[in-house]
């Protein structure tokens, strides 16, 4: 839950020529704090069964930011639901943050085209009418991976990089970063000389778009195109994250419990992707709220991305909006 908010107008593909220069760590240093404790209070923290002693830490690290946390011992997304619609408080919760993989804590089971997958998307609702209400995060790994995300350290950079690996062919992507007031450094792939960039952004958009032979794909290990990788699990692992970005990917299955996903959450960044394949939409769409494919979501999240205080919210009315269309 990454506040995002800025003001006037960035601009483009300047901030990696100053790294070139090697002015990065001469122009560079950017505020960096802890996120204010007004926002953490409203979490409402369900732990899974992680063992008696990390139980204990998460709880008393909860204890400590003024959250509410509750243990969900259950073995089944069913029991998870359950728990969070009888503790869920509106006015005093603002999201829900679940601790543990999904062995720990169950999320619910789903497949397509014969491929096996796990989404927190259900959990969403809190009122059992079926449609998503709140922001459910979930982070996994060792205690102090846990500990960091509970209580992250936020940088104000102003900075957004983009994984594009065919930049020119569309810019709205661009342009509405830009008009958010970001400076954005698009990129065809990753380089051992990003690090330094990657690791004061505030926002990285992995942007698939093109012909099916060069745009980028995804798998739990890396995004890549056809012919080469694009980002994978070893170089995110080599990035220090200064304070706690929000990676948007479009790609499919990259936030299944692999390699790739495990290599952000323990590089401390706030992580949104697909557990399943993503599919590309058919036809044109005016508007967003009525493209249920990639699309959707994509032009969604960065039409809504200045219009709510967390990134939790973002996403949530993201998928509410797209649902209730769907329904329509």
């Amino acid at each position: 839950m990454n506040i995002i908010r800025k003001s006037g107008t960035g601009v483009i593909n300047r901030i990696r020529k100053a790294s070139a220069d090697n002015r990065i760590d001469r122009d560079f240093s950017f505020e960096v704090g802890r996120t204010s404790r007004q926002v953490l209070r409203k979490l409402l923290v369900v732990c899974g069964k992680v063992g008696k002693e990390n139980t204990a830490l998460y709880k008393s690290k909860a204890r400590e930011i003024g959250a509410d946390f509750i243990s969900e011992t259950g073995s089944s997304w069913v029991s998870t639901h359950k728990i969070i619609r009888k503790n869920y408080e509106p006015g005093k919760h603002a999201g829900i943050l679940l601790l543990g993989n999904n062995k720990q804590l169950p999320a619910t089971p789903l497949t397509y085209q014969g491929v096996f997958g796990f989404t927190d998307w259900f959990l969403q609702d809190t009122t059992g009418d079926g449609t998503p209400d709140s922001p459910v995060g979930r982070v996994f790994g060792q205690p102090d991976t846990i500990l960091s995300h509970m209580d992250p350290m936020i940088i104000d950079s102003n900075i957004a990089v983009i994984f594009d690996s065919q930049p020119g062919r569309s810019t709205r992507h661009v342009e509405c970063l830009l008009d958010l007031g970001f400076d954005v450094e698009v990129l065809k792939r990753f380089t051992p000389e990003d690090a330094k960039l990657l690791g004061i952004t505030e926002f990285i958009l992995q942007f698939s778009d093109g012909i099916f032979t060069s745009r980028i794909h995804g798998t739990p290990e890396e995004w890549a195109s056809k012919d080469s990788v694009i980002l994978s699990a070893q170089h995110v692992s080599t990035i220090k994250f200064q304070g706690y970005p929000v990676v948007y990917s479009e790609a499919c299955c990259t936030a299944q419990e692999g390699p790739l996903l495990k290599a952000f959450l323990k590089q401390g960044v706030c992580y949104i992707g697909a557990t399943l394949d993503t599919m590309n939409n058919t036809e044109p769409f005016e508007n967003w709220n009525d493209c249920a494919f990639s699309d959707g979501w994509k032009y969604g999240f960065l039409d809504l991305l200045d219009s709510h205080d967390l990134i939790g919210q973002v996403k949530t009315q993201v998928d509410r909006a797209l649902h209730e269309h769907l329904d329509a």
